[in-house]
């Protein structure tokens, strides 16, 4: 009886907590990777944007990470339907350097990011997601000066384990 009350408690403590999920994308033309993860606390929601980690492969320093929005600084959000807003905040150490190239500018210039990916979270477009290979998807960049530079992009759907 002890065991099944402990047992109980344990799979009560990791059902409250989801597993981690969300996109990596890869844009076609300028080989830049978005990775969006989601929150893994049901308090924060499960499907709302924790993270977003753009990043350039081309680049040879650690990680190749060229800038981080977060939640918590609130320089990232959700749209719905499978639209990442991404605020370019240049007073954060994460998403301060303005030098970087993206998408054929430089993060200084840049006001925005937007991440369309074409999901949205329902048994059939999930099923879906886990059947192909890739996820259509966009990316904007929005300028300060008003212009906006997009470019197609692939993403797969990220489910830890």
């Amino acid at each position: 009886m002890k065991n099944l009350f402990l047992m109980s408690i344990l799979t009560l403590g990791f059902s409250l907590s989801a597993q981690a999920d969300g996109f990596i994308c890869e844009g076609l033309s300028t080989g830049i990777t978005v990775r969006v993860y989601n929150h893994t606390e049901a308090s924060q929601g499960t499907r709302t944007p924790a993270i977003m980690v753009l990043a350039d492969p081309a680049v040879h320093y650690p990680l190749q990470t060229i800038a981080t929005f977060s939640d918590q600084n609130r320089t990232l959000s959700y749209l719905g339907h499978g639209q990442y807003f991404a605020k370019v905040d240049l007073r954060f150490l994460d998403s301060g350097r303005k030098g970087e190239n993206v998408g054929g500018t430089k993060l200084g210039e840049l006001k925005s990011i937007q991440l369309n990916v074409n999901f949205s979270y329902s048994h059939a477009a999930t099923d879906l997601a886990d059947a192909v290979d890739h996820i259509p998807a966009k990316i904007f960049y929005n300028k300060r000066t008003g212009e906006i530079l997009e470019e197609n992009a692939h993403c797969t759907r990220y489910l830890k384990n």
